[in-house]
């Protein structure tokens, strides 16, 4: 194996077979004979390059280029991960690993002499459902391509045990972008099925065939005849065929549905109307949710999406405005849950209307419900990622980062928080390389740009920073866009400046969003990054007024929430005791005292003071 092969990406890696071992390096997770072991990443990056050689040795440069990054490293650091991978295999016993002095190290399973053929079976594998091509010639029904395979996806991923890629990335290939390299590349998927839709008046024809992606070949094929009013037992058809082919599990009983096949028109028009970046709805698309709620009849799944729609709508419509979006969002996510109580979209769009601060146990509760229902939605993984990080559990956010980029890689949100994740751990070069990909994938979108620019800012990736600043990004982003990356801008633009300059114009800043009763949570972080006098920034931060965030009606972008509070780069933040009183403002001691999890930083802080002591103390002034 060559030292130029790829970086090994966990998140993007297929489960395999090691022997009598299941190795699920998306969740660092080794099972074995009723066991299951949770590996370090890197420990696991190393097992998963290991594995890939197919018996073959792998050498130290190697393993450093796709574990490392290749970043220098000690040879403790390699034997570290060899010496714990040799100690799962001494218990397990499905492997063994070999050194061969001065040359590398093979991995052995068993009494066997080539891991090849077992470290090569895939176990149910990863598989991409490519929109369909519709190839009738009434464009009024074109939808019916993409609706199909979606509605095969969801059941897929919702109802069986074959690990799908979201909708947001395996449908960025259609047509003559439907090339299996990319595919296999960008998604790290294992299987690829794919397939066509004819009509004919009432008559309908899915075609389908499904290809694994190692070798080409074509596992099966076939057709699936049947009438509109019919469409929806044909999907779970193809469905159910293809967990067979990949000996998967299906849940044979649907989800309750509308005959109407009117409904996939419906539900392809709503993703349509409103949809990432967050803030991109305009008055038109309002219109269009509005004519689409007249529609939605009594179906679960498109009163689900009309709710997510309205949930994300608000983000950019005029506060007056707010209010009545934010009702109706509501309104259509209870009717779609009385109908269906694992609709994921109403989970959705219930989390969107949660306040930023205040309720983090009821957001949990309504994740974790929305996860039982989709446990393969990459978005709902992202919202985990976000709210993790916002209550301090920093270790269940990366795990839940992870998740959501191994689901679904190309949808921006995902790439970032996992980025975001990797920077979060320590790991600030993979992150950096990540976030560059990102920018060069989506050049025009505001958060991607954002945090690329604050997280190489932080990184001191100068060279970097100067090439984005240079860049005239007022002329590609429109006003919405533009709000949303002034506070990156700002930031950057302080930490470049002479500190004691930057930390009184940050301060002064602070000062002025707090009279302002604007979310101040980044402002806070920036100030004790620039060297602010801690107890001359909590006074500051004694004024603000937080009753508008506790309020559903106060929807906080992701670059200015709770998540600066527990921030790498806002470690000093933390070093005041005063840090605690500021978690108990915004509900964060009540949570914790709730749930009896405690953040990750507590025993970093343990050298300045004691954490819980002092979130006693906070606790029991609450009403003095």
């Amino acid at each position: 194996m060559s030292a130029d092969a790829p970086l090994i990406d966990l998140a993007k890696e297929a489960d395999f077979a090691l022997g009598a071992a299941q190795v699920r390096p998306s969740s660092r997770e080794v099972a074995v004979a009723g066991r299951t072991v949770t590996l370090e990443p890197r420990v696991m990056q190393v097992l998963v390059a290991l594995a890939q050689a197919r018996g073959a040795v792998v050498s130290r440069d190697v393993l450093i280029a796709r574990c490392w990054a290749g970043v220098v490293v000690g040879e403790d650091a390699i034997q570290r991960c060899i010496g714990k991978l040799r100690k799962i295999g001494e218990t397990a016993g499905p492997f063994e690993i070999e050194t061969l002095n001065r040359i590398g190290y093979r991995l052995r399973i068993g009494a066997q002499s080539d891991a090849g053929e077992a470290a090569r079976a895939p176990v149910l594998g990863r598989l991409a459902v490519l929109p369909f091509d519709y190839l009738s010639a009434d464009p009024e029904m074109a939808f019916l391509g993409d609706s199909v395979a979606d509605e095969i996806l969801e059941a897929i991923a919702r109802r069986s045990t074959i690990k799908a890629i979201g909708r947001t990335s395996s449908f960025q290939f259609r047509g003559a972008d439907k090339i299996v390299a990319r595919i296999k590349q960008d998604l790290g998927a294992t299987h690829v099925l794919d397939g066509s839709v004819r009509r004919a008046g009432d008559t309908l024809r899915i075609s389908a065939h499904l290809m694994d992606l190692s070798d080409q070949s074509m596992m099966w094929s076939d057709r699936f005849d049947g009438t509109m009013n019919a469409i929806f037992a044909l999907q779970d058809e193809v469905a159910a065929a293809t967990v067979a082919a990949l000996k998967g599990r299906f849940d044979a009983r649907g989800r309750p549905r509308a005959a109407a096949p009117q409904t996939l028109a419906l539900i392809a028009r709503m993703r349509d109307a409103v949809g990432y970046p967050i803030g991109a709805a305009s008055a038109a698309a309002l219109a269009e949710i509005a004519a689409l709620a007249r529609e939605a009849g009594d179906d679960p799944e498109a009163l689900g999406h009309l709710a997510l729609a309205y949930a994300t709508a608000r983000w950019s419509v005029e506060p007056e405005h707010e209010p009545q979006l934010r009702d109706a969002a509501a309104s259509f996510a209870a009717q779609a849950l009385d109908r269906d109580s694992g609709n994921g979209a109403a989970h959705k769009a219930l989390f969107l209307l949660s306040p930023p601060i205040g309720a983090f146990d009821v957001v949990e509760r309504r994740l974790l419900q929305a996860r039982d229902a989709a446990p393969q939605d990459g978005e709902i993984a992202w919202s985990l990622y976000y709210h993790y990080l916002s209550v301090g559990r920093t270790e269940d956010s990366f795990a839940a980062a992870e998740e959501a980029y191994r689901v679904d890689p190309l949808r921006p949100p995902n790439a970032l928080g996992y980025a975001n994740a990797l920077y979060t751990a320590g790991r600030g070069h993979e992150a950096v390389s990540l976030m560059q990909r990102c920018l060069d994938r989506w050049p025009k979108d505001p958060l991607v740009y954002a945090v690329t620019l604050w997280t190489a800012m932080s990184e001191g990736e100068s060279a970097l920073v100067d090439r984005l600043l240079t860049t005239d990004h007022r002329a590609r982003f429109g006003a919405a866009a533009q709000r949303m990356i002034e506070p990156a801008l700002f930031a950057v633009e302080a930490l470049r400046k002479p500190r004691g300059e930057a930390c009184e114009a940050a301060m002064q800043r602070l000062t002025a969003a707090v009279a302002a009763k604007r979310s101040p949570f980044g402002l806070i972080g920036l100030c004790a990054r620039l060297g602010a006098d801690l107890n001359a920034l909590y006074d500051i931060v004694d004024q603000c007024d937080f009753t508008a965030l506790r309020a559903a009606a106060a929807p906080a972008t992701p670059l200015n929430g709770v998540i600066h509070l527990f921030l790498r780069v806002n470690a000093r933040l933390r070093q005041s005791p005063r840090f605690v009183s500021l978690c108990g403002r915004v509900g964060l001691v009540a949570y914790w005292r709730a749930e009896g999890r405690w953040p990750d930083c507590v025993n970093d802080i343990a050298p300045h003071y004691d954490f819980r002591e002092q979130a006693d103390r906070v606790w029991a002034e609450r009403d003095a």
